[in-house]
């Protein structure tokens, strides 16, 4: 886990008001870059090894956005009780060397620099450091942005556990609730919604906004262009304005 820079702001209204944005926290894969191919190929050959046959809803229920060492341990099948590590490191090779095929949601780099002018940010992937490093630096760009970043190594249980998002909202010394989010599996809605978090955005490239919305997303939105998240910022706003004393708000 990379740690919270010293300093960062922690915007906080009164306990127990929805108060301002304390941070904003994102996942990777999917919500800020175009990578489930990659994943998608890589998990086939992981199913091509075992000789197993698995249908696209299958592998987005049991398989997208999660960790592979979570999914080997919890999904049934051949590879029960067995060590798969060394096909999961063959994994990790195949996404490193298609690193270079991942597309960027379109909107995702300038959003991260227009939030981290006013909040802190965090990443929290499923994936692993060599990947999330590659991606938030050579592809994205913003790797100097983010504050914290949250990986597999990092946590015990992937999601939909909600232990990686709330080990980010330590780092950051937020509070859950007074969080957003944006994420665009169902299962990392899920690990949203099960560590507390207030405002969780949907971001339809791999799920169907009423999978996300079924997941527990508030809204939806098809990228992270300015046209997209717009409403998105206007909740900001209003939620920062709330947490205002009288005197920041005259000052404003």
């Amino acid at each position: 886990m990379t740690p919270a820079r010293p300093g960062l702001p922690r915007q906080q209204g009164a306990p127990g008001s929805r108060g301002r944005c304390e941070a904003v926290l994102l996942d990777l894969d999917g919500t800020l870059v175009l990578s489930e191919e990659v994943h998608r190929l890589a998990w086939q050959a992981f199913f091509d090894t075992w000789g197993v046959m698995v249908t696209d809803a299958d592998y987005e229920q049991h398989y997208m956005g999660r960790r592979p060492n979570d999914v080997i341990a919890a999904v049934p099948g051949p590879w029960t009780g067995t060590d798969a590590q060394a096909v999961l490191s063959t994994m990790t090779a195949f996404t490193l060397e298609h690193a270079g095929s991942v597309k960027v949601v379109p909107g995702a780099a300038a959003l991260v620099r227009r939030l981290r002018v006013k909040y802190p940010v965090a990443v929290i992937t499923s994936a692993g450091a060599l990947w999330a490093q590659h991606l938030l630096d050579k592809v994205l760009g913003v790797r100097h942005l983010v504050d914290v970043v949250i990986t597999a190594e990092d946590t015990t249980a992937g999601k939909p556990s909600p232990e990686g998002y709330l080990r980010a909202c330590a780092a950051l010394r937020a509070r859950p609730e007074h969080c957003l989010a944006f994420e665009d599996s169902p299962s990392g809605v899920r690990a949203l919604v099960a560590a507390g978090v207030r405002d969780i955005v949907g971001v339809t490239t791999t799920t169907t906004a009423a999978d996300l919305t079924r997941a527990g997303a508030h809204r939806t939105v098809p990228d992270l262009t300015c046209a997209s998240v717009r409403d998105v910022h206007g909740a900001l706003r209003t939620h920062d304005t709330a947490g205002r004393t009288d005197d920041e708000e005259n000052r404003a």
